[in-house]
């Protein structure tokens, strides 16, 4: 007799706790491609950094983060902005993209270093945005990485993009 009156609690468990369950599957989800693009864009800043401060122009900077990026689909276009700083140039800050991108709060460099920036929209993919009806919405949102490197040459960038750069 008392198994009987015992039978339904499973399930009225298991309906308790099954929506937490799977919001915590789905937020270790979210979180885990979040920090793992996260990883790769300050890859990509870095080695666009190393790339600049060796002499390479905006365009080689570009296809240097596009080598770290493209591991995982992404590339400098509608949500991503790579922003070039370098107070020895002609033109101290050169951006490429469409993310609007704002580099007023970062330090001022000093004359021998150069900055290269990333900006990254959170609303694009491959970010899920699963957790949005429970309070925790990325659209809208992006993250900005910098790097910064010790400039290698004098005058202006020149070198052009090297053909068969395995920048990675």
């Amino acid at each position: 007799m008392r198994r009987r009156l015992r039978g339904g609690s499973l399930t009225l468990e298991a309906v308790l706790i099954l929506p937490v369950l799977v919001l915590t599957f789905l937020a270790v989800i979210q979180f885990g491609i979040l920090m793992l693009v996260e990883q790769t864009v300050v890859h990509a800043a870095t080695v666009a950094a190393r790339e600049a401060a060796k002499g390479a122009d905006v365009e080689a900077a570009v296809l240097a983060a596009h080598s770290v990026l493209g591991l995982h689909g992404l590339s400098v276009g509608p949500a991503m902005t790579l922003v070039l700083e370098d107070p020895l140039a002609d033109t101290p800050a050169q951006v490429r993209g469409d993310l609007p991108c704002d580099i007023s709060g970062l330090p001022a460099l000093t004359a021998g270093e150069v900055r290269v920036t990333l900006c990254v929209s959170l609303s694009h993919r491959p970010f899920l945005n699963g957790l949005r009806y429970w309070a925790v919405d990325f659209t809208g949102r992006k993250f900005t990485v910098s790097a910064v490197a010790d400039r290698e040459f004098e005058g202006q960038a020149m070198i052009t993009p090297r053909p068969g750069c395995r920048c990675y």
